[in-house]
């Protein structure tokens, strides 16, 4: 049976976890948490692209994991216009003005990104390692077609 005392307790516990749980989404973005997670998520493009080249050059034998790091890369991919909000720009970054300052062009890069990364996920799923390779050359390119115009050197 339900009691006053009970009912209250839930309501409290609930609203707790609520508090908690809510708390991380609700969360401003200040430029210097977005440049942070900007760089994670780069630093996990690159680390998947150098697993499946670990992979595509012999150095581990992990053939039957290239399709979920294709998967994985194609899933950043799509992440990667939200990750360069305006007012991304100032701090400790490697990213150009001209992201913002020619939206449409850095829009059309990151399709080019995410076009290459559907054609290595297909050609991953098809098991043929060629294919890969292939499909990681011009995810190579759309990735300098990006960093060229969009992204200061380093240092």
């Amino acid at each position: 049976m339900f009691t006053i005392r009970g009912l209250l307790h839930t309501a409290i516990l609930g609203l707790f976890a609520m508090a908690v749980f809510a708390a991380p989404v609700t969360a401003a973005d200040d430029a210097a948490s977005i440049i942070s997670y900007r760089l994670k998520v780069m630093s996990a493009v690159g680390a998947h692209m150098g697993s499946i080249g670990a992979v595509l050059k012999g150095e581990v034998s992990f053939s039957g994991h290239v399709a979920d790091h294709a998967r994985a890369l194609q899933a950043a991919s799509m992440m990667t216009a939200d990750i360069f909000p305006p007012g991304s720009g100032d701090g400790e970054t490697r990213a150009k003005a001209e992201i913002w300052q020619k939206w449409a062009d850095f829009e059309k890069a990151v399709k080019t990104f995410q076009d290459a990364t559907g054609k290595l996920v297909e050609a991953a799923d098809s098991g043929d390692m060629a294919a890969v390779g292939a499909a990681m050359g011009n995810l190579g390119q759309s990735c300098g077609g990006c960093h060229k115009p969009f992204r200061k050197p380093k240092g």
